[in-house]
């Protein structure tokens, strides 16, 4: 079940292609473009078309929404365009390879602090899960087993126990509130959750939130929006964009209110089959990312939560995207490319071998040899010795 939009009247639906074409984001408060989600694929078929006509049975695993907004940003006719293959539903969810069948790949229940919807993975930092509530929902979502999900809900004495959780916990320094998201929240609600947080912990260095709804309904940052931030001190916004067609003048527009808000603002992409794991693709999302100042931090391999497993990249592809990156484009644009390991492992770094150390043949000691983007080589011995200073004697 979605979460329902407190209007006595919603708004209506567009369900031609015409009136969504005439409809502006501007035009109307955030809230009614919420409740005027597309929620059933067969809505959409109207608007797009070549839409494919699943099965009911993909509705009782993970449910779809869809902002007119992102649905703009869809091709009328390509059912392999990179904004629709995010978040319309396909036959491929319903098929179950052994290596993608799990509802908490990340084994985040495991971790979470009993009574709480804090995961609390590593020793001073925290994941604090506040919302189950997307303003669309990505087919991939790592988080299946609560987004969407009735039972997924974060009560409110859940908040509670978890603001008690990090304020009695001295050694937590930073504080990621994710979902969810954490925009699908009134400015009221989280004008509370975040003043509590500052309030009673003021242990926190960094406190930080995850939202994927900037991009999928920018109309959601507000002055008002930007103004709770601000007062609370969010130092930073991570932000999610799989692909160029994302990145439109009004999320530009957005998210420069949020920086004059002096919000540090980060991106985290997923790499995804046939969306982006493409060279071309990745190189000139980081340079837009970058040149509208928001800083690539991660590019994730697909979790392998059931329905996901069409979107998964293989290791090997996508150390060949980081090499095609790296040197490539400016080195602040280059992220870092990320596995989270399965049952909580936490995120572990892809990274190609470009320096390694290797024994010298005559068994002396060892050398350096050193590999760049372009493929040019160069040895360097001295790296491989530990030297130490002769002692002076009087």
């Amino acid at each position: 079940m979605l979460q329902k939009v407190d209007f006595a009247t919603s708004p209506k639906k567009l369900l031609t292609y015409e009136a969504l074409q005439a409809y502006d984001p501007e035009s109307e408060e955030w809230q009614k473009q919420f409740a005027r989600r597309y929620t059933h694929h067969s809505e959409l078929m109207g608007v797009l078309n070549n839409v494919e006509n699943v099965d009911e049975t993909v509705y009782s695993k993970f449910a779809v929404a869809v902002t007119p907004y992102m649905a703009k940003l869809m091709d009328r006719d390509d059912p392999k365009c990179p904004v629709r293959m995010q978040y319309m539903p396909t036959f491929s969810e319903e098929t179950k390879p052994q290596f993608a069948t799990m509802l908490d790949q990340l084994g985040e229940e495991g971790d979470t602090v009993p009574g709480t919807s804090v995961v609390h993975r590593y020793p001073r930092r925290v994941l604090f899960l506040v919302s189950n509530t997307c303003a669309t929902l990505c087919r991939f979502c790592t988080r299946k087993r609560m987004v969407s999900q009735p039972e997924g809900s974060v009560a409110k004495d859940e908040i509670e126990a978890s603001i008690d959780y990090i304020a009695g916990n001295t050694q937590i320094q930073d504080v990621l509130l994710s979902g969810g998201d954490p925009l699908t929240f009134s400015d009221e609600r989280l004008d509370y959750i975040l003043g509590e947080l500052r309030r009673r912990a003021p242990h926190v260095r960094f406190l930080r939130m995850g939202s994927r709804m900037v991009v999928q309904l920018p109309t959601r940052v507000t002055p008002e929006l930007c103004a709770v931030l601000e007062k609370h001190r969010v130092q930073m916004v991570n932000i999610h964009i799989n692909h160029p067609k994302e990145i439109t003048p009004l999320l530009r527009q957005r998210v420069k209110l949020l920086q004059k808000a002096g919000i540090m603002m980060g991106l985290q992409t997923v790499c995804l089959k046939g969306v982006n794991d493409d060279v071309e693709v990745m190189r000139e999302l980081f340079l837009q990312s970058i040149e509208m100042g928001v800083r690539p931090y991660y590019v994730y391999s697909t979790d392998m939560v059931e329905g996901a497993h069409h979107f998964i990249v293989p290791h090997h592809r996508m150390i060949e995207l980081y090499e095609g990156l790296r040197g490539w484009i400016s080195g602040p644009a280059v992220p870092t490319f990320i596995v989270d390991g399965l049952g909580g492992l936490g995120k572990l770094p892809i990274i190609p071998s470009y320096v390694r150390e290797e024994p010298l043949p005559d068994g002396s000691g060892t050398t350096v040899k050193c590999r760049n983007y372009a493929g040019k080589t160069v040895e360097m011995p001295g790296l491989g010795q530990d030297f130490s200073l002769p002692s002076i004697s009087n």
